[in-house]
């Protein structure tokens, strides 16, 4: 039955309409019934070119008909913390064919109903049009560390007709319907607000952020570190006998280690070799890894070798395999130049690392493999154009048709110069880079089938955000185990800030961190009082108990034994005196996660006369459920101090009993050099034996206390 054409312009309210016209179709029905067996004979005769037509007809009229105006998408459901939402939108007609109105639609994204501010302080994002796919699309970055639930990304518009709109199709109405009833209404929902005679149109696409568990990596897990190449012989041990390549492990026993890190590739050119696409890595470091990793573990030890992501060595790029080299551009002259490091969107990295970590995976002795230089240097403006296309930035008028020159020089000067005057900007441009090496290594991680547990080295520097490096992100692109740098801080006060910026930003339980100190005078600010040993145990017991808001981190690292053995700026301390530091952190970080059976402390006087005696008590306390027998305790061989009255006790400590063994000590003399401040170290250790539960039995069972006596 024919009905009479709408009105030209309509009063009539949308839902209002909808209404009247369902009533319309309901009352059709009966009159529909009366002709219908008049007509049953002629289309079972004709049934064959009438139900043609009809279904060609039928056909047709869904096509050319749009249910709505304005349709929103995603291009994936689920987004980890390290994505870029695509927000794709489509304005049609009512005959479905892509259109395009005078004011772009913009995109708000809601959680729990309330906006949701992203990366750059952007609440809203305005969606541009491509010409090709006659689509508005934005991106929307996943904001820091957000929150893991149910978002809902919404754009809406205005239409000066809603007449022509068929609105709902029966099956869209069915389906509302039931969805309504359970108070659960997936895809897109439709508003309509009558508003000086226009309707507007809101249309909702709905995702889902997740966050990836964190590794099952256990508590009280301390690790040392090698960072040079393999050394065949030669090396110092912590007595100051030389040992071959195994004196590394004599370090580890000394410190208390339970897992050994080694550099294994690096893109460094040797003497006499050449680089090649082939052989992107300096071959000699990574020829003895099986062999040392089997000694690792007939010692006892875990092991674990990294890359050097994309930092090469030297400055020069001769020799070196055909990468695609991170751009820097000078703010003079707009000349480009290349960089030492790799590109962050060079494919071959990718694929490069993920051959070296599949190469290390086939070697049952290799636990953990790891990354160092995980990020770009300065520079890297080969990545504006990809940035300035995927996030949501304030870019001036016809940015896109500028020079590449003047495109690069823009972002520069806004990183380098204005990051203060627009921290927004700056924020972007660490968010995009956090993410492309997120990105990144989820690809080597696809690429190689990687299995094993994967650690990266990060820097501090505001949770690590400002130089790309983002913990969130890392751990959701597939990292197990995260190791802050504490080093290379101007003071302690620059630390404490560090230190200020983790709290506020990681919560106990989202990641797994390990931070770690390096043997270094000259970043311990060469303080003498406190010595820097001394301060190198303290930024690490403070980064462990402080760097994660209501909780502790899984571990600590001592970088690196080279340092304390060999060539490094170890100030007027000997290596093993920053090794015993290191120790003396590793047992308190276990000590806080209760996996041994005692704890112990160091007490005494601060301070002492030179060539006189101090006393101090080392304080033994049993907190398993069994009695801890045949404890031995040796009082360490440091410079300046000499025991008095024996250096080894024997000990046995029942359940929950507490023991106290007093130690005597003469500071034998002066040393002006390190302003006759000395350390009093002592060691503990105990039979293997079944402790209880939290105990850890495969961790070396040694306790090292510590306490710095100012001679006077």
């Amino acid at each position: 039955m024919a009905h009479d054409p709408p009105p030209l312009i309509s009063r009539e309210a949308p839902r209002s309409r909808r209404r009247r016209r369902r009533s319309q179709q309901q009352s059709s029905c009966c009159c529909c019934s009366i002709v219908a067996f008049s007509l049953l004979a002629v289309l079972i005769a004709w049934r064959g070119p009438i139900f043609s037509v009809f279904h060609r007809s039928r056909t047709q009229d869904n096509v050319a008909a749009a249910s709505f105006p304005l349709e929103l998408q995603t291009d994936a459901p689920q987004y980890l913390r390290y994505n870029l939402v695509h927000l794709v939108a489509k304005v049609v007609d009512p005959q479905g064919r892509p259109t395009t109105i005078a004011a772009p639609p913009e995109v708000v994204v809601r959680l729990d109903g309330e906006i949701v501010t992203t990366v750059g302080n952007i609440e809203r994002l305005k969606l541009r049009f491509d010409r090709a796919t006659q689509t508005y699309h934005a991106y929307w970055p996943v904001p820091w560390n957000a929150k893991p639930g149910n978002y809902t990304a919404e754009a809406s518009i205005a239409i000066a007709d809603a007449n022509p709109w068929v609105w709902e199709t029966p099956d869209q109405r069915k389906k509302r319907e039931e969805e309504e009833r359970r108070e659960r209404r997936r895809g897109r929902k439709i508003e309509e607000e009558k508003l000086a005679g226009k309707t507007t149109c809101t249309a909702r696409a709905r995702f889902t952020v997740n966050a990836r568990p964190r590794a099952a990596i256990p508590p009280g897990t301390c690790i040392a570190t090698w960072e040079p190449n393999f050394k065949p012989d030669g090396i110092p041990r912590p007595d100051g006998r030389l040992g071959d390549w195994r004196a590394m492990f004599d370090w580890c026993e000394y410190i208390g280690a339970d897992t050994f890190w080694m550099r294994g590739a690096v893109t460094e050119v040797p003497r006499g070799l050449s680089l090649t696409d082939e052989m992107p890595f300096n071959p000699y470091p990574i020829q003895p890894l099986a062999q040392v990793a089997a000694e690792a573990h007939h010692r006892g030890l875990r092991f674990g070798t990294w890359a050097a992501a994309y930092a090469t060595y030297p400055l020069t790029n001769e020799r070196k395999p055909k990468y695609r080299w991170a751009q820097d551009i000078s703010r003079g002259t707009g000349a480009t130049k290349d960089l030492d490091f790799v590109s962050l969107l060079e494919p071959k990295r990718i694929s490069d690392i993920a051959g070296f970590f599949s190469q290390m995976q086939a070697l049952p002795n290799v636990d953990y493999l790891g990354l160092d230089y995980m990020r770009s240097d300065r520079g890297g403006y080969e990545m504006v154009d990809q940035f300035t296309n995927e996030m949501p930035l304030k870019l001036p008028e016809g940015f896109q048709g500028w020079s590449q020159r003047k495109r690069w020089s823009y972002v520069a000067q806004k990183v380098e110069s204005d990051w203060q005057k627009d921290p927004y900007f700056y924020d972007s441009w660490n968010w995009w880079r956090a993410h492309r090496g997120a990105e990144n290594l989820q690809s080597i991680i696809n690429t190689g089938q990687i299995k094993k547990p994967i650690w990266i080295f990060v820097l501090s520097w505001w949770h690590g955000k400002q130089h790309g490096q983002d913990p969130i992100m890392f751990n959701d692109g597939g990292a197990s185990l995260l190791a802050p740098m504490l080093y290379q801080v101007p003071n302690r006060a620059h630390f404490d800030s560090m230190v200020e910026d983790w709290n506020e930003y990681v919560n106990a339980g989202q990641v797994n961190l390990a931070p770690g100190d390096q043997v270094d005078f000259k970043w311990h600010q060469r303080t003498l009082q406190p010595a820097a040993p001394e301060e190198l145990y303290d930024r690490m017991v403070t980064a462990h108990r402080k760097y994660e808001r209501g909780g502790l981190t899984v571990g600590s690292f001592w970088h690196d034994i080279s340092r304390a053995a060999e060539w490094g700026n170890r100030g007027p301390y000997p290596g093993s005196e920053w090794a015993l530091a290191g120790g003396a952190a590793f047992s308190t970080v276990r000590t806080d996660w209760q996996v041994y059976p005692l704890t112990a402390t160091l007490d005494g006087p601060t301070n002492a006369a030179i060539g006189g005696t101090a006393q101090l008590n080392l304080t033994l306390n049993n907190i398993a459920q069994r009695a801890v027998k045949r404890i031995e305790v040796t009082i360490e061989k440091t410079s300046g101090i000499e025991p008095v009255g024996g250096t080894r006790f024997t000990r046995s400590v029942g359940a929950g009993e507490t023991l106290t063994i007093p130690i005597t000590v003469r500071l034998k003399g002066r040393n002006p050099a390190r302003a006759n401040r000395f350390m009093v170290a002592a060691r503990a250790t105990w039979p293997d034996e079944d402790y209880g539960k939290k105990v850890r039995r495969d961790l070396p069972r040694v306790l090292i206390t510590m306490k710095y006596v100012q001679g006077r």
